[in-house]
């Protein structure tokens, strides 16, 4: 932000807060990522993306008149891509927002936001408890993609069962989606799974732009 400072601080697990310094006449919020001509602010503790509005945006991008009509909207700017939460700060009554992660790490259903690492991390419990499985015996992750609905994501689950007993393998197969789906949360419970490789980064994050055209490979 200009003519402001921020700094951001590690809170467990990994999500960091951004207690944000005020800049005249500049205001940010979260928002349910529906239509961008609808959009409804996120209730506290509720995931959403992050976007701002103020006197202090830019107007444009310069010669780019296309980049500016996606990331500008009605007085907003929505190209920031975060993810994030706010919770209202009870010392001054203004929201404290919490980074989560990028827009791709998030999945959209029945008009809520989930977190692709949440509902990953759950659905390893599962895997872990349902077939005795320990830690490090498998890699896990979740991408939401838009496959049968153009309004909400399909969660999509990979495997990468390259250390998996062929046994084991072939009974999570046949039984996982339909078990997990029972034991979950609803957010969580997974609709389509493939086995294969997940690609990291070097910082060990799920690389979610190649996850997911591995699934687009895979369905096409």
């Amino acid at each position: 932000m200009a003519n402001g400072h921020f700094s951001i601080k590690p809170v467990f697990p990994a999500v960091y807060r951004v207690p944000w310094y005020k800049v005249p006449e500049m205001q940010s919020k979260s928002v349910t990522p529906c239509d961008i001509g609808n959009m409804q602010p996120c209730e506290p503790n509720e995931e959403g993306y992050l976007i701002a509005s103020g006197g202090n945006l830019m107007r444009e991008y310069l010669g780019n008149p296309q980049a500016t009509e996606e990331a500008l909207r009605n007085g907003w700017y929505l190209g920031f891509g975060d993810i994030c939460f706010y919770l209202v700060n009870p010392h001054d009554g203004e929201a404290d927002f919490y980074w989560i992660g990028r827009e791709s790490a998030l999945l959209i259903r029945g008009g809520a936001n989930y977190s692709c690492d949440q509902i990953a991390a759950e659905l390893t419990h599962f895997v872990q408890n349902r077939y005795g499985l320990g830690e490090g015996a498998f890699d896990l992750a979740v991408v939401g993609l838009r496959l049968e609905s153009e309004h909400e994501d399909t969660c999509c689950v990979t495997i990468d069962d390259s250390l998996l007993d062929p046994g084991i393998r072939r009974e999570i197969e046949a039984t996982f989606i339909e078990e997990a789906s029972i034991v979950v949360s609803k957010g969580a419970r997974p609709q389509r799974l493939r086995f294969g490789p997940i690609p990291h980064n070097f910082k060990g994050g799920v690389k979610i732009k190649d996850l997911k055209e591995a699934w687009m490979d895979k369905i096409e």
